[in-house]
């Protein structure tokens, strides 16, 4: 009795599935400027607690004075260009380096009435701050009917996630937090997961810490570094993976994607990132940026995605007004979605994406419950 129960809801996922890849791949094609956007990355402030070997953040020194004010948070969502949000990430910087971060997140709550999911991403170096208002903030967004998800940035587990961060006791501090947040999630406020930078630094202990991570059922996503100027990585240039490691980063990522324990989304996510990091394809997977998605600045300005130039700031102008300028809808065709899209590493598959990607999706869990079908040498 309970699966027939259950026909109905499964039955609106997958209609909810098809609806947005032929939207997708059918009606969005055929318009001539962007849809309104539902997922935004949000970066709340440039101050870190950190001294990362591969971000340079932190020595703009204290940026409180250029951060965006809840208020002026609220004015900005307020924007028709918002009015349809439903996935919205929060990072920093440190984000729990804001003392006003409820209200910065109340703002989302308030303003966004679509808003399905609400993520943070935090280094976890200020475990008696996350005590003190994570659960608060988990409670608020499951009141308003929000998921609330938690992404703790883990670079690898002890003295190398303190030779990473540039902070000693960092894995420590790190295990306190995640402590809070195993608790959270049992009782249902909460889900979490680690995301993971691989570096030139923590290439041999990535193993390590997917193991440690496992024993813990927390899910890890990895991501390659790379110099951005966003994260003031000139100079920083030892801290990547160079040319002369890229097999060893390679073979790491595809044994990932052949890991039983992956989904079929994650393990098509790391076949292709390898793919495209050794050229040999160019990128096919969607991205919700490139579906619609935007990314503002602690400051107010506005990006069309991570590798966007800055396209307007929104305490001069309307965010709608920034968003469909002509001039910008010209280079977000040109630059990003005909050049920089082709050659940009796959690293998420959030839901939105895996519906969008449907066929691939589909085809991507018949070949792996075939594969775990097939009968083993000698048996």
């Amino acid at each position: 009795m309970t699966g027939r129960r259950n026909i109905p809801g499964m039955l609106s996922l997958v209609m909810e599935a098809l609806g947005v890849y032929l939207r997708h791949a059918v009606v969005e094609p055929l318009r001539s400027a962007p849809s309104l956007p539902r997922a935004m990355h949000y970066l709340s402030t440039h101050r870190c607690n950190a001294r990362c070997v591969m971000c340079g953040i932190w020595k703009e020194g204290n940026t409180a004075g250029e951060d965006l004010s809840p208020a002026e948070l609220a004015r900005i969502l307020a924007d028709p260009l918002f009015s349809r949000m439903e996935y919205v990430g929060v990072s920093g910087g440190e984000p729990f380096l804001r003392k006003d971060l409820d209200l910065l997140l109340e703002a989302f709550l308030g303003e966004c009435p679509r808003l399905k999911r609400l993520s943070l991403t935090t280094n976890g170096l200020i475990p008696q701050r996350m005590e003190a208002v994570l659960a608060e903030l988990a409670d608020n967004a499951n009141a308003a009917g929000v998921l609330f998800d938690v992404s703790v940035s883990v670079h690898g587990i002890g003295d190398t996630l303190g030779q990473v961060y540039g902070v000693p006791h960092a894995f420590e501090k790190m295990e306190r937090g995640v402590r809070l947040l195993q608790d959270l999630r049992e009782q249902g406020r909460l889900t979490f997961s680690f995301n993971c930078v691989l570096l030139a630094e923590n290439l041999e202990n990535v193993r390590d810490l997917t193991r440690w991570a496992g024993e813990r059922s927390i899910p890890v996503s990895f991501v390659v570094g790379e110099q951005r100027d966003r994260f003031r990585t000139g100079g920083l240039e030892g801290a990547f993976i160079g040319a002369e490691r890229q097999h060893e980063l390679l073979s790491f990522l595809r044994s990932v994607a052949d890991d039983p324990a992956q989904g079929a989304p994650s393990a098509v996510k790391y076949r292709e990132l390898a793919d495209v990091l050794e050229g040999r394809k160019t990128r096919r997977l969607s991205c919700y940026y490139a579906m619609g998605g935007l990314l503002l600045g602690h400051d107010g300005t506005l990006y069309y995605c991570p590798h966007s130039r800055a396209v307007g700031n929104c305490r001069d102008r309307a965010p709608n007004s920034i968003y469909y300028d002509p001039e910008n809808l010209e280079y977000r065709r040109r630059e990003l979605r005909q050049k920089k899209c082709l050659v940009c590493p796959p690293y998420t598959r959030t839901r939105w994406e895996i519906e969008k990607d449907l066929p691939k999706m589909l085809s991507a869990i018949v070949l792996r419950r075939l594969q775990r079908k097939e009968p083993r040498l000698g048996s």
